[in-house]
């Protein structure tokens, strides 16, 4: 394939990932999460509550942006705002419990979406495409 492809393959990739997400979160019961949110929950998986700005940086996303995805969260009770002790000023994004429960589904589909991604291809490959990938997105800005 010709490497004028590039752009048609990410987003192809993109669509098969979304769509491998999409089918388990509907068969392990998570209705109305969406692939969009996976950044989100991860980051506050690992690092718990996030002033709304930070969690923008972290994700790379705009901050109106990550206000929509975050009221939808809200919404299906997956995040819940609460006050920064340190800052009256700043509400933190917190999991709730609804989200920390989700943790094991999260982490199997995150872990079954890496291992169809990968496949079979050697190390040295993987890290060869994900270097290039990266000089791509830096080119791109």
């Amino acid at each position: 394939m010709s490497t004028e492809a590039i752009i048609h393959l990410a987003a192809q990739v993109r669509e098969r990932a979304n769509a491998l997400i999409v089918a388990e979160l509907e068969r392990r019961g998570a209705a109305g999460l969406a692939p969009s949110h996976g950044a989100i929950l991860a980051q506050l998986y690992r690092q718990g509550p996030l002033p709304m700005s930070r969690l923008a940086s972290l994700i790379g996303r705009k901050k109106n942006t990550l206000t929509s995805l975050i009221a939808k969260l809200e919404a299906l009770g997956y995040v819940a705002r609460q006050p920064d002790p340190q800052d009256s000023r700043v509400h933190l994004i917190a999991p709730t419990d609804k989200a920390l429960a989700f943790r094991r589904d999260f982490d199997e589909i995150s872990h079954l979406l890496l291992e169809r991604a990968w496949g079979d291809m050697p190390r040295d490959q993987r890290q060869a495409l994900v270097r290039g990938l990266e000089q791509v997105a830096n080119n791109l800005g």
